[in-house]
Parts: structure tokens; sequence; C-alpha cells
């Protein structure tokens, strides 16, 4: 996977990044995150093939003068010179293998101590769809800034209060046992506890954290499900929410692969009572 450090320290350094300096990005970096981004060999639980998806990044001096005005961060974003911008082909699954594999670059740009941002609505997604020649069956999910990080400004500082940025949902609202009326305990885990942490401390847009997991009793499986969106804000985070599942199965199935525990990823609906107005994503059984 070519990190050089521990994922389990990565995600736990990661933040959101909205200030950056106008260095763009040069030198053993600049060419370390090329080279990554390419995702040769990369499979995720998804199952989509490699050749569906492709990820390059797009440098502000690229864009005209006229296209500078229409990039659409709308002042959340300042100062940054490079955007990395993924494509990839529409299928039933796209959105949850984006996330995966965008979570992974922005993972990677954390070890390099680049900053990053997800970004799921503001920015022009036809822009930077046209940009990288994105064809009628390829959609463009997300993007993120990517560059050397400034100190937060106030209106950054403000948005990050909003959100509640550095706020995590507790254990017993995102983690159950057998059904949605139990909480899980994170006694008696043993290193699933660490995978269940990574998850509940990765990005989701808005810190919604809509992912809802399911342990099966006296088993080493767990179901991964996307809670209902309710209200006005609900409505308009619900399409990135699936982008926010594939993030959590990236935090548990890479630290998984570190601290070496062998399971595997299956789509088999266990139809659990009670999640009738969830939507059910994958699972995972350990061996």
């Amino acid at each position: 996977m070519n990190f050089s450090t521990s994922i389990i320290e990565t995600i736990k350094k990661r933040t959101s990044w909205r200030t950056y300096s106008p260095e763009p990005i040069q030198g053993l970096k600049r060419e370390e995150i090329d080279h990554f981004i390419k995702l040769k060999d990369i499979s995720t639980p998804f199952g989509i093939n490699p050749s569906d998806y492709r990820f390059r990044i797009l440098s502000i001096p690229e864009f005209d003068p006229k296209e500078k005005k229409k990039i659409g961060t709308y002042g959340v974003i300042q100062g940054a010179q490079d955007f990395i911008v993924g494509a990839i082909k529409s299928s039933e699954l796209d959105q949850e293998h984006y996330g995966y594999l965008m979570e992974l670059i922005i993972l990677k740009a954390t070890e390099l101590e680049l900053g990053t941002c997800w970004l799921g609505g503001f920015f022009n997604r036809s822009l930077f769809g046209e940009k990288i020649n994105c064809t009628p069956y390829e959609v463009v999910p997300a993007i993120t800034p990517i560059g050397y990080p400034k100190d937060r400004r106030a209106k950054e500082k403000f948005i990050r209060f909003i959100v509640k940025a550095k706020k995590r949902k507790p254990w017993e609202e995102i983690f159950f046992s057998g059904n949605l009326e139990n909480s899980l305990s994170n006694i008696d885990l043993g290193k699933y506890s660490v995978l269940l942490e990574m998850i509940r401390l990765g990005p989701s847009a808005a810190n919604r954290q809509p992912w809802r997991i399911i342990k099966e009793n006296n088993d080493s499986i767990f179901h991964f499900y996307i809670a209902p969106q309710k209200g006005r804000m609900g409505q308009i985070y619900e399409t990135m929410t699936r982008l926010d599942i594939g993030i959590a199965v990236c935090h548990f199935d890479l630290c998984a692969k570190e601290l070496g525990i062998i399971g595997k990823w299956k789509v088999e609906n266990p139809e659990i009572q009670g999640t009738e107005e969830y939507s059910y994503t994958i699972s995972w059984f350990g061996s």
C-alpha cells in the first residue's frame, strides 16, 4: 500500500484544512503523491475494476482567469494551488468505492504532512469534470485541495465550530450488538475495538457520522449501515453518505491489515429487524 508510517497513527493525525500556503507542492512530495494517486494494483471491498476509476492533480495555473472565478469553493478554501480530482465509472457502488479510494489518498497526503479537505458539495462539478475529460459514463463525486496548510483563519475556525469538526459521536450511538437496540461495549473486543475507534474518528460530510455498525452476537461479523438522514439538512447531505460509508470501510480495512486481522468482505444483507429505514452496504466476516 506504500505507506511508511502506521495507518492508525495517520488516521489520528488527519484533520481538515481550508487555508493553504500559495506555494505549490514541489520536489519529492510532489513526485510521491503523483505516483501514489495512480493507485496501481489497489482493490477495495466493493469490487470495482481499476480501469473504472482515475485520479489526477489539477493545478490552479491550468485554469484560465474566467474559470478560476467559477471553481466554486465559495471562499471555503483559501490559498490552495492544487486539487486532487477523480472520476469513476457510474455503477451500483461507485460512491462507496470512490470514498474508499479518496480517503486512501488523503491518508497518504497526511503522512506526507500535506493538508487536505473533503469537498463533496462546495465545488463546480462540471468544471472539474471537464478539466479531467470526464465522459458521460463517469461521475466526479468529490475533490480535495492538497497543499501546505497554514494557520486557520477566523472564517475557518467558525466553520469548524459550526460543524463541530473535533466532536465525534460516542460509541453507544454508532456501534451495536445484535441489533440497533443494544449498544456495543468496547470491552472484550480485542483488536476490533481499535478498528471501530478508527471508524469513529473518520471524516464525514458536515461531521454527521452516518455510519452504524452492528456486530453479530458471539461472532466477529460486522454489518455496515447508513442511518437515515432526516430534516432539511439531512436531505442535503444524504447524497454524500455513500462516500462516508466508503471512508468507514477504508479505515476498518486498512487498520485490519495493519494489525494482521484476517477476514473477508461480503455484500450479504442479514435483514436485521429494526434496520428497515437504514441502508445496508457491506459486511466484514472475521476468520
